[in-house]
């Protein structure tokens, strides 16, 4: 439309011309300040639930925990040393394989929480040949509330609660 408003307007051509890049800069500096700061806050929850389950999964995969405390803090922290401890005892690691579909519910300051009803088709492998042990199980859908806090600007994910079904 810019062009023809110039053609028409040919009593002022220079405003016409020089309008689109004066009102271009604040029109999207005003249209992205506003709406910057709710969705990034959601994205930074949501990047580090993606995190956390990469991190998660990689430990599980070479039973190492040394990553864990950058994505987790707190009681999970301490269920996941448990539970690569319980792994190692038992001779086994575990390959992750994870459909996620979170939903950031609530953000207070330096809290989150996101629900996620997941499928987990994870199942148990050899560590050392990373070999299936049983075969591969059956996805089941799993649906999990974790809470997040905000440590020194990095969301971690401070406790996870498995909620029951749909069905019951």
């Amino acid at each position: 439309g810019i062009g023809l408003a110039a053609c028409r307007g040919s009593d002022e051509p220079p405003t016409a011309t020089m309008t689109p890049a004066v009102t271009q800069n604040p029109t999207s500096t005003a249209t992205e300040a506003p709406s910057t700061p709710t969705p990034s806050v959601e994205d930074e929850v949501l990047d580090a639930y993606a995190r956390y389950w990469d991190v998660y999964g990689e430990a599980l995969f070479e039973l190492d925990a040394d990553a864990l405390d950058t994505v987790m803090t707190g009681p999970r922290l301490e269920r996941a040393l448990e539970e690569l401890e319980s792994l190692r005892a038992n001779g086994q690691a575990v390959e992750s394989v994870l459909r996620l579909d979170p939903v950031v519910t609530s953000i207070e300051d330096e809290q989150a929480t996101v629900i996620d009803e997941y499928e987990n088709g994870s199942y148990l492998i050899d560590p050392e040949t990373k070999e299936p042990i049983g075969g591969r199980g059956a996805p089941v859908v799993i649906r999990e509330a974790f809470t997040f806090v905000r440590v020194e600007g990095v969301w971690k994910v401070l406790n996870s609660v498995r909620q029951a079904g749909p069905e019951s």
